[in-house]
């Protein structure tokens, strides 16, 4: 095949009057006329097909951005979801129906959309705003989220982990909310939950806020509700939140990188689809691992990465419960005795797990307020009756898990 190089240089390519005429300058125009169409077609011949795609799909994008009715025609061509009281019945589009060719599930697929929906909903004029309200503090929300969220004229979906001191925010500024009472073995139906009242917000013509933890897109079935909120005929505007997975260890005083101590971090989750366990990270002595999510199942997670990835029984661990709230706490074990800390001082959601030897990079024996020794005795861990203060020491014998409370703020002392 001809590289466009080649392609330049070819003796055909010269013999073309428009070549002939090139050092006449009233003939450029000519000579353009021949020479672009031949250059394109040969960097397209050396192009990945991919690439080629993306080029069409850009110049179908840009013509629907100068025509946004063009837009909302795509979108509907592709599928109907009206915002009425009826089942609404998805449309399957021609590229994913029963007559397809199979797909390569080894390459990750675009979305069936063939655009995406306007906005604002073209019939009731409502909209969706997904915001990510940070670990917990009113302090560390955007300047976009808490102009959001303290604006009466939105509707507000929460979930039932954005914190307290949030909600009040809310409350004081007189905003209507409905939060999400997703516990533990009901999150479907929550989330069923979720989606109609948003849909019923859109049928009214309000904008709804989709509040969440954290930010959306991490571990926060952001994307999940993203298409969901396309199928409802809109797209949401998406505001970022600080996520715990990083605010919530700095706020604790511990790093999640360290030179010589981890040159890697790794986010996971403690619950995949349906309640499924994710797959281990396996271990590595400068890797940091951060686990949301995960306290609830904490002692079957721990015994997984002892047994099955590799990780020394003595590795550091961190929970931080609430982090960013004024009643947050540090509780600092390791591998093996952090699950009988966790149920010792009833830790509870939402809590950040950290694994790795950063845990104890800048924690000092004064941060630790309680000292508890935990002995082994026939293979089972048995909390001790004693507990001592910050500058007792630990038998060589006794594995020791401590405990920091945390000061205004949220900031160790």
């Amino acid at each position: 095949m001809m590289t466009i190089f080649e392609a330049i240089r070819s003796p055909q390519l010269m013999q073309t009057p428009s070549a002939a005429m090139l050092p006449t300058r009233r003939h450029h125009h000519r000579a353009a006329h021949y020479l672009v169409p031949l250059l394109l077609t040969a960097m397209l011949l050396h192009m990945p097909s991919s690439t080629i795609a993306f080029l069409t799909t850009g110049s179908q994008s840009q013509a629907a951005h100068r025509h946004p009715s063009s837009l909302q025609n795509a979108y509907r061509d592709e599928s109907s979801f009206p915002l009425n009281n009826g089942n609404d019945q998805q449309q399957t589009s021609p590229s994913t129906s029963s007559s397809s060719p199979q797909q390569n599930h080894d390459v990750p697929q675009l979305s069936k959309f063939k655009s995406r929906p306007p906005k604002i909903h073209p019939d009731s004029g409502g909209r969706i705003t997904l915001v990510g309200s940070g670990p917990g503090s009113p302090s560390l929300l955007t300047l976009a989220a808490h102009s959001l969220i303290t604006d009466p004229s939105n509707l507000l979906i929460v979930d039932r982990l954005v914190s307290a001191e949030i909600r009040t925010l809310m409350d004081e500024a007189g905003v209507n909310y409905k939060i999400a009472n997703k516990t533990p073995g009901c999150q479907m139906a929550a989330q069923d939950e979720i989606f109609e009242w948003c849909k019923e917000g859109l049928r009214n013509g309000k904008h709804v806020v989709r509040l969440k933890i954290g930010d959306p897109f991490v571990f926060g079935r952001g994307g999940e509700e993203v298409l969901q909120f396309r199928q409802f005929g809109v797209e949401p505007t998406v505001i970022p939140g600080v996520s715990a997975a990083f605010s919530a260890p700095l706020l604790a005083s511990i790093p999640v990188t360290h030179r010589g101590i981890s040159n890697q971090v790794v986010m996971c989750t403690g619950y995949g689809k349906n309640n499924t366990s994710p797959d281990l990270i396996q271990y590595h002595p400068e890797q940091t691992v951060v686990f949301l999510m995960a306290v609830g199942r904490l002692r079957k997670l721990c015994d997984s990465l002892i047994h099955q990835a590799g990780y020394p029984p003595q590795t550091p661990v961190g929970i931080v419960e609430r982090a960013g709230c004024p009643e947050q706490r540090t509780v600092v074990g390791t591998m093996e005795s952090i699950a009988d800390l966790a149920e010792r001082f009833n830790v509870r959601p939402p809590s950040t797990i950290v694994v790795g030897e950063v845990v104890n990079v800048l924690l000092t024996e004064e941060d630790f307020v309680e000292v508890v020794n935990i002995k082994v005795e026939q293979g089972g861990l048995l909390e001790s009756d004693g507990v001592v203060d910050s500058a007792g020491a630990v038998d060589s014998e006794e594995r020791g898990g401590m405990i920091v409370k945390s000061g205004h703020h949220g900031l160790i002392v």
